[in-house]
């Protein structure tokens, strides 16, 4: 049975939600809405780069290489993509990183990045 593919802007949703949840824990929501809004922006902007004619490799590089080509195409959106990637790398990876305030920024940045990228020619 074929599905409808996933919307990855639905990951900025549940990060958004996830900042107010007071439900979770503080740090242990924040890190995850971080992680969230990296692959929201991420992926819309994966799949755009593939639309307009863009290859990537199959593995662990490809995050970097979509960096990268959309940094060619918009230096300033793919510094923005590169420092969201940062941040979640921090969150997911750096227990020690103090992430507590970078929740809603980077899903502006996300949004920002999404936004954007979909005008791309």
């Amino acid at each position: 049975m074929l599905r409808t593919p996933y919307n990855p802007e639905g990951f900025l949703e549940l990060a958004n939600k996830l900042l107010t949840d007071k439900e979770y824990d503080l740090e242990g929501r924040t890190r995850t809405a971080i992680g969230r809004a990296y692959y929201a922006a991420f992926l819309v902007t994966f799949k755009k780069l593939q639309e307009l004619g863009a290859s990537f490799p199959e593995d662990y590089r490809i995050h970097k290489a979509v960096i990268e080509k959309l940094t060619a195409k918009d230096g300033g959106l793919g510094s923005k993509l590169n420092a969201l990637f940062d941040y979640r790398v921090d969150a997911d990876y750096k227990m020690e990183a103090y992430v507590i305030n970078l929740g809603k920024t980077c899903c502006r940045f996300a949004e920002h990045i999404i936004s954007r990228v979909k005008k791309l020619r």
